[in-house]
């Protein structure tokens, strides 16, 4: 057996082996993968993982976002790879977050790689566009003239306001927004709020390769940035209403303390899927 370091050249050769909303993550910069294949190049393991950065401790962080056990010589073998470059890199922990209805097999990979293992509600809500269009934000708010599609934005505009807002907490769920190009985001969903010629607001939205609609990114500043967010939410929802079919769903991930509030709020009803989650600490 011979492991494959995933590149942006050969991820297309698995597709059908890795999903099209997970295989479109390899190329950015944080993420790295690899796959276990046969002699006959027959994948039979596979592991994606973000680098999540330095914790408080000055330790780094990595997060498994997709595995594929296989066979127990296989996950061997893609664990021992693995280890190598987490020590490289001075990986001190390594979580993940799969999910349970798909990862059972790898739950027992992943105990017999000394990692904790756990059942958890996931942090992604998914629903409808149809059902967020009913939502009573929806029809209470107008957008104001402020808010405006993203396609309207200069490229010097939108350069700027991510490097001002997409700081902090305020990178979303995406540690890598910064890189990304503005053509990643639908340019007709997504939108900004302007305040004085300035970009102080926006609203982020990612089609993935399935066709699902992710919120990536939500944050606003100045004066008037309490009101500014639910024009922007109801601004990108009106329009991709305009653009899609009703059953097209919407992710939005509840992963710090304000989304969540703004997700129970919005989406009331939302449960994220049940979802293995766990870690490892890393000896060397």
């Amino acid at each position: 057996m011979n492991i494959i370091e995933l590149t942006e050249k050969n991820i297309s050769q698995y597709k059908g082996y890795v999903s099209a909303d997970i295989a479109e993550n390899i190329g950015r910069v944080y993420y790295n993968g690899m796959i276990v294949v046969e002699d006959d190049d027959t994948p039979v393991a596979g592991m994606i993982w973000e680098h999540k950065g330095t914790l408080t401790d000055n330790k780094a962080e990595n997060q498994i976002v997709w595995l594929k056990g296989g066979n127990s010589d296989a996950s061997k073998l893609l664990f021992e790879r693995y280890n190598e470059i987490a020590r490289a890199n001075e990986v001190y922990r390594t979580t993940f977050v799969l999910p349970a209805k798909d990862s059972k097999d790898e739950k027992t990979v992943l105990k017999e790689m000394g990692f904790k293992v756990r059942l958890t509600e996931g942090d992604l809500v998914t629903c409808s566009l149809s059902e967020v269009r009913k939502l009573d934000l929806v029809s209470k708010v107008k957008p104001g003239d402020s808010i405006r599609a993203l396609r309207t934005a200069s490229q010097r505009g939108f350069t700027n306001a991510i490097r001002r807002l997409a700081i902090g907490e305020r990178t979303g769920a995406y540690r890598d927004i910064a890189f990304l190009p503005r053509s990643y985001f639908e340019n007709d969903v997504s939108c900004y709020y302007e305040e004085d010629g300035i970009i102080n607001g926006l609203f982020l939205v990612h089609m993935r390769a399935s066709g699902v609609l992710e919120v990536v990114l939500m944050t606003a500043v100045g004066r008037d940035y309490v009101k500014v967010l639910p024009q922007m939410i109801c601004f990108a929802i009106k329009s991709a209403g305009e653009i899609y079919d009703g059953e097209t769903q919407i992710v939005f991930n509840r992963h710090t303390d304000s989304t969540l509030a703004l997700g129970e709020k919005l989406f009331p009803t939302g449960f994220g899927i049940p979802m293995f989650a766990g870690e490892r600490s890393e000896q060397y």
